[in-house]
């Protein structure tokens, strides 16, 4: 009677297992969806395992991080993160980062935008070729015009100016942002603007309250990219920016990574203090940027 009743009740197994197959969606889901989830969480570990380590070690003192690399903390120490504040002016080189990525993104947003709207919508001569030559721009490396940069803002007299930085991470951010709106406002319907310009509305009111309500998503999807790119940036920060009060947080712990490699859980201390700010962005805006990428896509 037992074998018989495992055997049934293999059976019934087999037999449930054999109708899940047989329902589509119920298939599509186990052998699409399911490996799909699976590589998109290990996608996800390898980016967590590091920033929950960074944060662990930044919570210990040097001598529990030399007994135990990977383990847990068994006192809260918040000495790394007072050394940082007092002695390596973290909150002096935030305020600098805050000035320069604000300045700068809100100019590349006003720019891009408008020079969007213009290749987008308008008709001027020269418009395919300007086209084609900020598509270009976008292929030269970074690392080549480091050495003229230096020596143009050296002969302005402008080294150790925020001004110079904040050029820099404007001019450096339009070809990618004119080219990235461009594609998002030529989708709208000129019917729109044709129907505002015929009640009287000039070219700067169509582009106030027809243009920049519409392409919204993709303004906002852009201010995160640009955000993200002028935040983490590291050369040009400590090329034009080599006084200790002036630099930016980016660079400010490039500076203690070089002073003090032995000291992990000093160095760990810096790196999440500086990624923090991202990590927030991406957290509150990511549903943003998902859309506005997904609308980029798609037209």
């Amino acid at each position: 009677m037992g074998t018989e009743a495992q055997g049934m009740s293999g059976f019934q197994s087999r037999q449930t297992n054999n109708n899940l197959l047989a329902d589509p969606k119920t298939r599509h889901i186990l052998l699409v969806k399911l490996p799909i989830f699976l590589v998109l969480c290990v996608v996800a570990l390898t980016t967590l395992l590091p920033i929950i380590y960074m944060a662990i070690t930044a919570f210990k003192n040097r001598t529990e991080y030399l007994v135990s690399p990977f383990g847990l903390p068994q006192n809260v120490n918040f000495d790394n993160f007072r050394i940082m504040v007092e002695t390596y002016g973290f909150l002096r080189s935030l305020g600098n980062s805050v000035l320069i990525v604000g300045a700068s993104l809100t100019l590349s947003l006003l720019i891009g935008s408008l020079a969007a709207f213009a290749v987008a919508k308008l008709r001027f001569r020269g418009k395919k070729v300007f086209f084609f030559f900020l598509i270009s721009l976008q292929l030269i490396p970074g690392q080549v015009m480091l050495i003229p940069i230096y020596l143009m803002f050296s002969r302005l007299q402008m080294i150790n100016n925020y001004l110079s930085v904040i050029l820099m991470y404007t001019v450096g951010s339009l070809p990618f942002s004119i080219f990235f709106l461009s594609a998002s406002f030529r989708s709208m319907p000129d019917e729109l603007m044709e129907a505002a310009k015929i009640d009287g509305a000039s070219l700067w009111r169509v582009f106030i309250n027809i243009v920049l309500p519409i392409g919204s998503p993709a303004i906002l999807t852009l201010g995160i990219l640009n955000f993200l790119s002028m935040w983490n940036e590291l050369i040009l920060a400590m090329m034009l920016l080599p006084d200790e009060n002036k630099r930016t947080i980016t660079s400010s712990v490039a500076m203690v990574v070089g002073r003090f490699n032995t000291n992990q859980p000093l160095l760990m201390t810096g790196l999440l203090l500086s990624s923090l700010p991202t990590i927030v962005v991406l957290i509150m805006f990511s549903n943003y940027l998902v859309k506005g990428i997904s609308a980029g896509i798609g037209k």
